[in-house]
């Protein structure tokens, strides 16, 4: 088994998670003795493996029970809220969050290739071959485009195309499909939808940059994906569209870290998710000294609709191509839950509205916006205009809202994302490692006061190497911001 597997991926170091992903789907889990012959057989060190093997949750090594990717419920935020929240007993060990806190799949409803190419899809990428004059086109129209990441930073997509043609060295793109942040799904609704949307863009953007080298790094969780994204790329393959350009579909090992980009890099290179220092930026060195391009599902997807209406005037731009409409993962105590997309939200309250209502007879008691480090705003301020809120200092990260009513405790709440924060943490650097533990169990018993708190956001904010502790920090800020010291 362990043969087969490396006989399809390579014999190299790159391959290690992915061939562990494979024992473990075969048997459960990876075993010492498996441990070992990979360390044999990739002529690293015991440690080099072990390394690995423990940087992942979803490796499930030395575990005597079965992995189980695609559980009823988990023990995180969404389903502990619809659990009873607070006052529940239930600890059934379930595990972390899957992105199926909508509680729908939509795999059946995917568009096919024959449809998509049907409706016009692919032919830009036909047009860039015989037109390579296209690429300047296609960078100008992002630039004016405004075209931002969808990920939650909001980086300007063509200022990170142009930094990537002007380095050495030949480009790789990466689409993130891991979408680990907290009680989002939005990128798993597009990819259940139209994988071959997501493909068209990521090949645009190989051809424009010059890559030669594409991954899909697919969440493990998302395993009626898996085959769906492994037919669209054999049948993309075979169409001959992605000539001169070799795509490998690769699995994430369960790491929260790896939304963060060198982290994301590491793991494809066969190492652990941390991240590391910059500069220098995945732009000018990623994978393996590579300049890479790292974009989200939504990122990639929604550049269709900036450059389709210009160059592909046979293919509608669809609803979920407005770059003016934001889409939101939505779920916690609403009637509908799922994938809402809106265009110029007026507040977070009308969200609810897209959702159906409050269940039952329940009142809004506020909002989790923007996943585990996001914000929790209080019902009185989700009428407030949004743009309002966003001036004030309000991030909508990647468009995840939990609703909660007005039963929920505020502070059960921020425990329940301090501590997903903390279990996350790859523990590299001591502010993030110390601080996301003791903010976790300061906010969970009330243990430091809201000085010390202060100093602890601070350091965290300040002295994290990563996005992960520093955001840690500054949702601290917005938990003893919210919260009266009594209720700390």
């Amino acid at each position: 088994m362990i043969e087969s597997a490396l006989d399809r991926l390579g014999v190299s170091r790159d391959s290690l998670l992915e061939v562990m992903l494979d024992i473990r789907d075969q048997r459960g889990s990876v075993s010492e003795a498996g441990l070992l012959y990979l360390a044999d057989r990739l002529r690293l060190t015991v440690a080099e493996v072990y390394e690995v093997a423990t940087a992942y949750p979803a490796v499930n090594y030395g575990s005597i029970e079965p992995y189980r990717t695609e559980a009823d419920g988990c023990d995180d935020l969404v389903c502990a809220l619809l659990r009873g929240g607070a006052n529940s007993h239930d600890h059934a060990g379930r595990g972390v969050c899957r992105g199926r806190c909508d509680g729908v799949s939509r795999a059946d409803s995917v568009r096919v290739f024959d449809e998509f190419r049907a409706a016009g899809g692919y032919s830009i990428v036909e047009r860039l071959r015989q037109e390579p004059c296209l690429k300047d086109r296609i960078l100008q129209d992002i630039g004016s485009g405004n075209a931002v990441g969808r990920a939650g930073t909001s980086f300007p997509v063509g200022h990170k195309w142009q930094k990537i043609i002007a380095a050495s060295g030949e480009p790789v793109v990466i689409v993130n499909a891991d979408e680990g942040e907290l009680a989002t799904f939005k990128d798993r609704y597009i990819l259940e939808s139209d994988p071959h949307g997501v493909l068209e863009a990521a090949l645009v953007a190989a051809l424009v940059i010059g890559a030669r080298q594409l991954f899909v790094y697919l969440r493990d969780d998302y395993v009626h994906l898996h085959a769906v994204l492994r037919r669209a790329i054999d049948e993309v393959v075979a169409s001959g569209l992605a000539d001169g350009l070799q795509i490998d579909l690769r699995r994430s090992g369960g790491a929260y870290i790896c939304g963060e980009e060198t982290a994301l890099i590491a793991s494809l290179e066969g190492r652990p998710a941390r991240p590391r220092e910059r500069p220098p930026y995945p732009t000018e060195q990623g994978y393996h000294g590579h300049p890479t391009l790292v974009h989200n599902v939504e990122t990639f997807y929604r550049l269709r609709g900036i450059w389709g209406a210009a160059l592909e005037p046979s293919v509608p731009v669809t609803a979920l191509l407005d770059p003016e409409a934001a889409l939101f993962s939505v779920s916690g105590r609403v009637r509908q839950p799922g994938p809402k997309l809106v265009r110029g939200l007026p507040t977070l309250a009308a969200l609810v509205d897209e959702a159906g209502g409050m269940c039952d007879s329940d009142e809004l008691g506020g909002i989790v916006v923007g996943g585990a480090a996001g914000t929790i705003v209080p019902a009185r301020l989700c009428d407030v205009p949004l743009q309002e809120l966003i001036a004030s200092g309000l991030r909508l990260g990647t468009g995840s809202a939990v609703v909660f009513n007005q039963h929920d405790d505020i502070r059960w709440i921020a425990a329940r994302m301090a501590g997903f924060l903390a279990r996350e943490s790859c523990g590299q650097c001591s502010p993030c490692r110390v601080g996301t533990t003791k903010m976790a169990r300061a906010i969970s018993d009330g243990s430091l006061d809201h000085a010390t708190l202060n100093d602890l956001s601070v350091a965290m904010s300040e002295a994290s190497i990563c996005a992960l502790g520093r955001n840690a920090g500054k949702f601290l800020a917005r938990v003893i911001r919210t919260l009266p010291e009594r209720q700390l």
